[in-house]
C-alpha cells in the first residue's frame, strides 16, 4: 500500500466520534425544530417551527413558492459537489460555541413565544453546525445556500405592513397611465373609477370599476421574484456587485409586472366587462388568471434583461 495514501491513524480515529456527532445533532435539529412545539403563531396552541410554516405554505398564497426553498438548496448543493468535495474538513470548535449561542437564541424565542427569533436560531444552527464539523471553508462555501434557507420562512405580517402601501401605489400609477392613454379615470382610495360624464349623465365608476384587492397588491410576486432573483443571480452573475443588482432589481420589477396586471384587468374591464375580466375573489375568471401569469413574465423577462445587460457591459471573469 502507498504509505502517501494512508489515513493517519489519529485522523481514522476520529471519523466514526464525528459521525455519531453529526447523527446526534441531526437529531436535535429535528427534535427543536420539528416535534419541539415551539410557539403558538397566529394560533391558540404552540406547534413545531415546520408545523408552523407547513400551515402558513398551504393556507396562504402568498408564501406558497416557499416549499421550494429546500429543493432549490438541495440543488445548490447538489450543482457544487466537485468544487465542495474538494475542500479539506477542518472542523472548528468554534463552531460548537456558535452552536451554543444559536440554542440560547432559540430558547429566547421560545420564552417569547416568537417564531420569527426561532427562524434567527434556525440558520445559526445550521450554519454553525457546518462550521464545527467541516470548517470555515465548507462554511464560506455554503454561505449563499444556508442564507438562502432564510427564503423558506413565511413573514404573515408583512401582508398587513406592505399589502395596502402597494395597492395605494398599484391604483396610483395605474390612474396615471390611464390618463394619459386619454382614459379618464380616478383614483379612490385603492379603486381605479371612470371618471364621471355629466354630458352623458354618468357618475364616476359607471363606466368602469376595478379595485385593487390584497391578491392584486404584488406582495405574493414580490418575495416570489426576490428568492428567483436572488438564485439567478448567484448562479448567472459573476461579481458580488452584479449579483446585488440583480436581487435588488427584484423589488422594481415586481412592482412593474403587477402594475402590467392591473393595466390589463382593467382595459379588460373596459372591453369585456367585470364578468369576463375580473369575476369574484373566489371565482376569478380565465382572463383574470391569465394576468397572474403577465405579472411574472415582465418581471422575469425584466430579470433577464438586467442580467444580460450586466453580462452584456462587464467583462466575466473565470473563477479559479
Amino acid at each position: 500500500m502507498n504509505s502517501t495514501t494512508a489515513v493517519p491513524d489519529w485522523r481514522a480515529s476520529l471519523i466514526a466520534p464525528n459521525i455519531v456527532a453529526a447523527l446526534a445533532v441531526a437529531g436535535v435539529f429535528y427534535a427543536l425544530f420539528g416535534w419541539f412545539p415551539y410557539a403558538s403563531g397566529y394560533g391558540a396552541t404552540r406547534t413545531s417551527m415546520f408545523e408552523f410554516m407547513g400551515w402558513i405554505w398551504k393556507n396562504n398564497p402568498e408564501w406558497e413558492h416557499c416549499w421550494l426553498v429546500p429543493l432549490a438548496v438541495a440543488g445548490l448543493v447538489f450543482y457544487r459537489r466537485k468544487s465542495l468535495a474538494a475542500l479539506p474538513v477542518e472542523g472548528s470548535w468554534l463552531g460548537l460555541a456558535a452552536l451554543l449561542g444559536s440554542l440560547f437564541v432559540y430558547w429566547v424565542g421560545y420564552l417569547a413565544d416568537n417564531v420569527y427569533i426561532g427562524y434567527a436560531a434556525l440558520l445559526g444552527f445550521v450554519g454553525s453546525s457546518v462550521l464545527w464539523f467541516l470548517g470555515w471553508r465548507w462554511l464560506l462555501a455554503l454561505a449563499f445556500p444556508i442564507a438562502f434557507l432564510a427564503f423558506m420562512f413565511p413573514l404573515p405580517f408583512m401582508d398587513n405592513f406592505l399589502a395596502f402601501p402597494l395597492r395605494i401605489l398599484m391604483s396610483k400609477l395605474s390612474v396615471g397611465f390611464l390618463n394619459l392613454l386619454g382614459l379618464s379615470c380616478l383614483q379612490q382610495g385603492t379603486a381605479i373609477v371612470s371618471a364621471p360624464d355629466f354630458a352623458a349623465g354618468l357618475a364616476a365608476g359607471e363606466r368602469f370599476a376595478v379595485d385593487v384587492a390584497d391578491p392584486c397588491s404584488g406582495i405574493r410576486s414580490l418575495f416570489a421574484l426576490m428568492m428567483v432573483s436572488a438564485l439567478y443571480g448567484y448562479l448567472a452573475m459573476d461579481k458580488p456587485w452584479q449579483k446585488w443588482v440583480v436581487f435588488l432589481s427584484s423589488i422594481p420589477l415586481a412592482v412593474a409586472g403587477n402594475f402590467a396586471r392591473i393595466i390589463m384587468l382593467t382595459l379588460g374591464t373596459i372591453a369585456l366587462g367585470p364578468e369576463v375580466a375580473i369575476g369574484s375573489l373566489e371565482e376569478p375568471t380565465t382572463f383574470h388568471m391569465l394576468s397572474g401569469f403577465l405579472v411574472f413574465g415582465v418581471a422575469l423577462g425584466g430579470m433577464l434583461g438586467v442580467g444580460w445587460l450586466l453580462q452584456r457591459f462587464t467583462p466575466r471573469t473565470t473563477e479559479p
